[in-house]
């Protein structure tokens, strides 16, 4: 027979167990970002997703060490809030969907690229809660000749607002 009287006096003693924080999936506000394979860290209170009247749906994800910077900018236009994948090769289907980067002094655009391949996939809505689930992908290219290619990714779980 164990004795689990030295776990039961812990919480008397001023000291508790920790446990590792796992979020539920009812919690939002997961967000991450790779440049180029390499993780940069996103400032959440600063990042926004916008549904507007227009169903218009606007991922705005910026990174923590330039929280009043513009970082990444997705749009897709006419979403259907479901679940499903929004490609940026349907930008000549007269949907917008594209995206931009503004970081310090350089500024990147998806229609800047030749090839522009680029996706926005929902793996889960939340109505209920206004969140939506999945991930991202996109090649922006810096404006004007010879500018470089960044792929930019991540995954979210993130509240959206109305605009």
């Amino acid at each position: 027979m164990k004795c689990y009287l030295p776990l039961l006096l812990l919480p008397l003693l001023g000291a508790t167990l920790r446990y590792p924080y796992h979020p539920t999936p009812d919690s939002a506000r997961l967000l991450t970002l790779r440049i180029n394979g390499q993780p940069v860290a996103t400032d959440t209170s600063s990042s926004r997703f916008f549904l507007g009247a227009d169903r218009a749906l606007r991922l705005n994800i910026v990174r923590a060490d330039d929280p009043d910077g513009e970082g990444l900018t997705i749009i897709i236009d006419r979403f259907p809030i479901q679940a499903g994948t929004y490609t940026f090769q349907e930008i000549l289907s007269g949907r917008n969907r594209d995206a931009s980067y503004r970081f310090g002094s350089t500024a990147a655009y998806s229609k800047s690229c030749p090839d522009n391949p680029g996706s926005v996939t929902i793996t889960g809505v939340n109505p209920g809660r206004h969140w939506l689930m999945g991930t991202y992908r996109c090649q922006v290219c810096e404006s004007g000749r010879g500018g470089r290619r960044l792929t930019l990714e991540g995954t979210f779980r993130y509240p959206v607002e109305q605009e």
